[in-house]
């Protein structure tokens, strides 16, 4: 086991596990809004997807009511690449009918943009990029 200053030495996140009450619901628009693919549907209520990048793995688990958290403080957020800014991905969400959470992308420093918008259960996503 490797420590580093008395904790592990993580590199990466494996797998985000989301809890969704409606999975085909949810299959739907972490595939056809977000653009993610299907890695795994392993059975009605377990579904694991994969980003075009193959670096975010989701395990979507149903036949859970997810719990509504402080948007402060709870969310998970996703760093876009160049070829698709905050804005335009912004726009896309919009009219792909998302709530979104934020009236236009907010700019958190460095010419970075963010901003925050909901899945089909009310789990907060964030999109961040140039």
């Amino acid at each position: 086991m490797s420590f580093q200053r008395g904790g592990f030495m993580f590199k990466s996140i494996h797998t985000l596990a989301i809890y969704v009450s409606d999975m085909e619901r949810a299959k739907r628009f972490y595939t056809e809004i977000l653009g993610f693919d299907v890695r795994a549907d392993l059975c009605p209520t377990l579904c694991f997807l994969i980003s075009k990048s193959g670096n975010i793995n989701i395990y979507l688990e149903a036949g859970h009511k997810p719990n509504p958290v402080d948007m402060d403080d709870t969310h998970l957020s996703f760093f876009l690449e160049t070829e698709k800014s905050a804005k335009e991905t912004f726009d896309a969400l919009k009219a792909a009918g998302v709530e979104i959470l934020n009236d236009a992308p907010e700019e958190v420093g460095d010419g970075v943009f963010a901003f925050q918008f909901l899945d089909p259960d009310g789990n907060i996503l964030e999109a961040t990029g140039h």
